[in-house]
């Protein structure tokens, strides 16, 4: 403020009716502790009683004035302490001496001034201030900062004032050493497990416990520096702790796999956030800071708020949603209790300002419940991959023999059966039987040769190769291997499909692990005197075959189990044939690996469908 803003202000108050508004607050002797917050006058001309339970600003541009007239009735000269317990910024302190357009500067403290520059080497902006005896003085306080300015004014001495302060860091190093402990906990098994979630929760909570740490200003005490102050750089921490705080969740709820529609929200709230922190290290925050401090509350309140709805719509995805949910929820309900204090809608007392403290301390125990959840997560799929792979390990070897041995057989099988059916002089169902002999001998070779080819691709990690296929041929070889299978059940086969139709895919493989697998099913649950139909729709660029059966269907229920799970479910037939379930978990896989789909519908007898049954429909790109 400037010479001239300096008398201006002063001969305002020169002429403002003191016997009106001047009124003062009687200083005791005795080594209590007396709340003035309610004494001062403030606002333009320092002539508006402050009727609130602490002296509040709010966050402002420019300089605050407020003042204060206290008294000594005593016979004795009282030495006292003027103090404030929160963040203050910068505060000059003044005494009126005559004629009353003059001013004595007395002093600057505040949480803005390096601790080691402080006369008082407190966390509180601390003033020492002398009543002669049976005299009264009026003081005036000129205030600059950064902060939503909401404080307690105290009178007393150095005792009242060293035991508020160690009230007030004891409780602090008890937080502070609880989430420490936290903290390590959770970086010790990120060195374990290398999962990036614990090293950004740990980052996280440390950037948190900064933020609460400084605005209660301990900080400043611990690494008690000489050239600037942690407490003037507030804004900083509380936009450091929401970096944090939007990357772990980002990473944590698995934004862009669950939630891919709001990933550009993250990441425009987390580039607001750098520049808020990088602006707060600079002069342009002075400018201002009523700005920049509303700014940063709006986004502490609202991106609290997105990570509780994020949570929310993963609640049935994700088990950890629910406790992320709950921790969120705590520090959603202890964000609007200390914006309420600092507002002026709640008052300034021990809990208000401490309520982050105590979310943060609630939301690092919900969340690790949250991680060891996690743990156990990861620990049940670890078992359960060590014993998947054990099983296909022992499923490869168990290949491998039966192919080695199955071989050697067949070839003595498929030699005989091609030597007996050249003569051509055998009665023709003695010829029809051998050629099945041949072909279904020559079937299983292909598929052990395709077994072989598997094995190589998995070894090898190549693809399968690919090459186009006539559907119908396809069918009729298939229908060749269950004609007994369908006899023997009396159902018809109808095959209604274009003898021209073609697709990519492996030829031994489509037949034995699909069709083969639909067509079994297909008889395992018809009824006896029943059909079986297979047909096709065929469009510009994809063909979709269609097997349908009039058996007795599937629960709809169960039927996503079935064919769109690894669940191995097996059901016994219309006339008790037992199953082994793996049927159609291989035949989705083919159908994925040759570029298709699969639907299902099916309907059980009851009072809705008199008929029943079930049809599967192959949808694959045409072969190009």
């Amino acid at each position: 403020m400037t010479a001239i803003q300096l008398m201006l202000l002063f001969f305002s108050l020169y002429l403002t009716p003191y016997s009106k508004v001047l009124a003062s607050t009687i200083i005791t002797s005795e080594p209590i502790e007396q709340d003035i917050s309610k004494d001062f006058f403030i606002g333009q001309g320092t002539d508006q009683k402050n009727e609130k339970a602490s002296l509040r600003f709010g966050y402002f541009n420019g300089k605050k004035w407020a003042r204060v007239t206290l008294a000594n009735n005593s016979p004795n000269q009282i030495d006292k302490l003027l103090y404030f317990d929160t963040l203050t910024g910068k505060i000059d302190l003044y005494e009126q001496v005559a004629p009353k357009i003059r001013l004595n500067f007395i002093g600057s403290s505040g949480s803005s001034i390096p601790f080691r520059k402080r006369e008082f080497k407190a966390i509180f902006a601390t003033f020492k201030i002398s009543l002669p005896a049976h005299s009264e003085k009026t003081f005036f306080l000129n205030v600059v900062s950064r902060h939503n300015f909401n404080s307690k004014v105290f009178i007393g001495n150095l005792e009242t004032m060293s035991s508020r302060q160690l009230d007030k860091l004891s409780f602090l190093d008890f937080y502070a050493g609880g989430i420490l402990c936290l903290i390590f906990y959770n970086f010790f098994i990120f060195l374990l497990l290398k999962d990036k979630n614990y090293l950004y929760y740990c980052f996280f909570s440390l950037a948190f416990m900064l933020a609460i740490l400084d605005i209660h200003g301990l900080l400043d005490k611990f690494f008690i520096t000489k050239s600037f102050s942690f407490s003037h750089y507030l804004i900083c921490f509380s936009a450091l702790s929401l970096i944090f705080a939007v990357l772990f969740t980002y990473h944590f709820l698995e934004i862009p796999k669950l939630l891919n529609k709001l990933s550009k929200y993250f990441q425009i709230v987390f580039a607001i956030c750098l520049g808020i922190f990088l602006i707060g290290l600079t002069p342009l925050e002075d400018l201002a800071p009523a700005f920049f401090g509303r700014l940063i509350d709006f986004l502490l309140i609202t991106t609290n708020l997105s990570f509780i709805i994020c949570a929310f719509l993963l609640i049935k995805i994700s088990s950890t949603a629910r406790f992320y949910l709950f921790s969120w929820a705590i520090v959603g309900i202890s964000l609007l209790t200390w914006f309420a204090m600092t507002f002026g809608f709640l008052p300034n007392n021990f809990f208000t300002q401490h309520s982050l403290l105590f979310a943060n301390l609630g939301q690092m125990l919900a969340i690790s419940l949250a991680l060891a959840s996690r743990i156990h997560k990861v620990t049940e799929e670890k078992l359960a991959a060590e014993e998947r792979a054990l099983q296909k390990e022992k499923y490869h070897r168990l290949v491998r023999v039966l192919s080695h041995d199955i071989a050697n057989s067949l070839t003595v099988i498929n030699y005989y059966s091609n030597k007996l059916i050249k003569p051509r002089d055998l009665e023709p169902h003695h010829q029809r039987a051998l050629e099945k002999v041949y072909f279904a001998g020559e079937n299983i070779k292909n598929i052990l040769k395709n077994v072989r080819e598997e094995e190589l691709l998995v070894e090898r990690k190549k693809r399968m190769e690919l090459h186009p296929i006539n559907i119908y041929e396809i069918l009729l070889n298939a229908s060749v291997i269950f004609e007994d299978q369908l006899r023997h059940k009396m159902l018809e086969l109808i095959i209604d499909v274009p003898v021209n139709i073609e697709i990519m895919a492996n030829k031994t493989c489509f037949l034995n692990n699909i069709v083969n697998n639909i067509i079994s099913n297909s008889i395992k649950f018809s009824y006896e005197n029943s059909r079986i139909e297979i047909s096709s729709e065929v469009t510009s660029d994809k063909i979709a075959i269609t097997f349908k059966d009039y058996g007795r269907g599937i629960d709809p229920l169960q039927i996503h189990d079935i064919f769109y799970s690894n669940l191995i479910i097996s059901t016994e037939g219309t006339r008790a044939e037992a199953g082994h379930g793996f049927g159609t978990i291989l035949m989705r896989e083919y159908v994925e690996l040759f570029g298709g789909s699969i639907k299902v519908k099916s309907s059980l007898k009851d009072l809705d469908h008199e008929i029943s049954g079930t049809s599967v429909t192959l949808i694959f790109p045409m072969s190009v």
